[in-house]
């Protein structure tokens, strides 16, 4: 079912179980392509079999909650994102929802795609009750800071980190 219709070429959709195989190796490119901001181990090291059993069983929780959007250029899926409650625990008159896990092929950015999943994911979240919407964003990921600036999202928090093992 395609929820958003941005030019005649792009859709943005909710992700079902058929999406599957083209979501899973878009979520190990994300992960690779966050390597440079946030360095875990070699992607040999990431891709243990525990570690795809828990991407698949992500992948599939979001899903079935409908907390996925995909979107294709042509029919080809060339980005995915991510959208969930705020771990928040306590009841709260403010509904806050996080947005997360943005990503678009690389050939294709700059089309107004990452624009596209942000506004559909806005959009879900508010029919989800919602009333806020956060995103975090890597401090030298200046490109999606400035996307994200520019659809009126404001810095809120400072994440620190601390590297344990010099």
């Amino acid at each position: 079912m395609c929820l958003v219709t941005t030019s005649d070429s792009l859709t943005v959709s909710v992700a079902g179980f058929d999406d599957f195989s083209v979501i899973e190796p878009a979520w190990w490119q994300l992960l690779h392509d966050q390597q440079r901001m946030d360095y875990r181990g070699t992607m040999d090291q990431l891709q243990t079999q525990v570690n795809i059993e828990r991407v698949q069983r992500f992948l599939e929780s979001r899903i079935r909650q409908g907390r996925m959007l995909v979107a294709r250029y042509d029919g080809t899926l060339v980005g995915i994102c991510t959208f969930s409650p705020d771990g928040f625990i306590l009841d709260a008159p403010k509904q806050v929802w996080e947005i997360a896990d943005v990503w678009v092929e690389p050939h294709v950015r700059r089309r107004g795609i990452a624009t596209a999943l942000v506004r559909q994911c806005e959009h879900e979240c508010k029919m989800r009750g919602a009333t806020e919407v956060r995103l975090t964003v890597y401090a030298m990921n200046d490109g999606a800071l400035g996307l994200y600036q520019s659809l009126g999202y404001d810095i809120s928090s400072h994440t620190l980190s601390l590297n344990l093992n010099p």
